[in-house]
């Protein structure tokens, strides 16, 4: 039997948007699948420090954090990538500048702006992440650190800031996650990237992979040439024309039911 690789995103994917919670169907299909002798990796935009729980309940064999700025396999990290102290510190000068709301994550914390946040969307944004992992406040004066890619927030009032902003972050890719929600990774990183990076570290043919996914961010997942390729019911059109395999949603047991017919398990 040939070895599969499985490469899950995690919000919307395996952990439901709403209740923030992983299914138990889930949790036990990839524990078959691991018995079976399958490789299973989280692939996500999250970077490591928030991915803590996601990583004890799936026991995965590998977690790309990120959008692929970190690759940790069997617990050793194997690549990294953080932003250079002096491109990080301009883009926190270029964030004051253009008043806009940022998240800046590195593997061990996030950086936030100061309060009161200019979005009802940020203090949102700020208790979902404080779960998580630690964050430091007021941090974008402070140009003693780097991060590993960053989430901007703004609305349609300073969208034209946004846009002036982006030429100046040209290292970076920026993806639309809608809602006037951006994440910005540097270039020659992406989730689709860090899969073939791990399918050559275990010589695993891009035949034998299986990614899940659900929304935008997910794209170089769908597109960087492996065979099987599995949406979630609840999706972005975005990725539907990608899809080999069109699940169930998350709560109806959208992992377990595609594992299934796929065969894997």
């Amino acid at each position: 039997m040939a070895i599969k690789a499985l490469f899950f995103d995690v919000d919307g994917t395996l952990v439901d948007d709403k209740t923030k919670e992983i299914p138990p169907s889930a949790v036990s299909a990839i524990k078959k699948a691991k018995e079976k002798g399958h490789k299973v990796f989280i692939n996500s935009g999250r970077v490591r420090c928030m991915l803590n729980g996601v990583d004890e309940k799936i026991n995965a064999d590998g977690i790309l954090c990120g959008c692929g700025t970190q690759i940790v396999l069997d617990g050793k990290t194997v690549y990294k990538n953080t932003v250079s102290l002096e491109e990080a510190n301009k883009i926190k000068r270029a964030l004051k500048k253009y008043e806009l709301m940022a998240i800046l994550e590195e593997e061990k914390r996030a950086y936030f702006p100061g309060r009161p946040f200019k979005y009802p969307g940020m203090e949102k944004l700020y208790d979902i992440i404080s779960r998580w992992c630690e964050i430091k406040l007021d941090a974008f004066n402070d140009e003693s650190y780097s991060f590993d890619k960053f989430c901007v927030l703004c609305d349609r009032n300073n969208r034209e800031n946004l846009d002036e902003f982006v030429k100046l972050a040209s290292g970076f890719e920026f993806i639309d996650r809608g809602d006037y929600f951006f994440e910005f990774v540097p270039k020659n990183n992406s989730k689709g990237s860090a899969l073939l990076k791990v399918l050559e570290y275990y010589n695993i043919p891009k035949e034998e992979a299986y990614v899940f996914g659900d929304s935008m961010n997910d794209l170089t997942m769908f597109n960087c040439g492996v065979k099987n390729r599995i949406l979630l019911a609840e999706h972005d059109e975005g990725l539907r024309e990608y899809a080999t395999f069109i699940s169930k949603k998350v709560l109806e047991d959208g992992i377990e039911y595609a594992m299934k017919e796929l065969e894997i398990i």
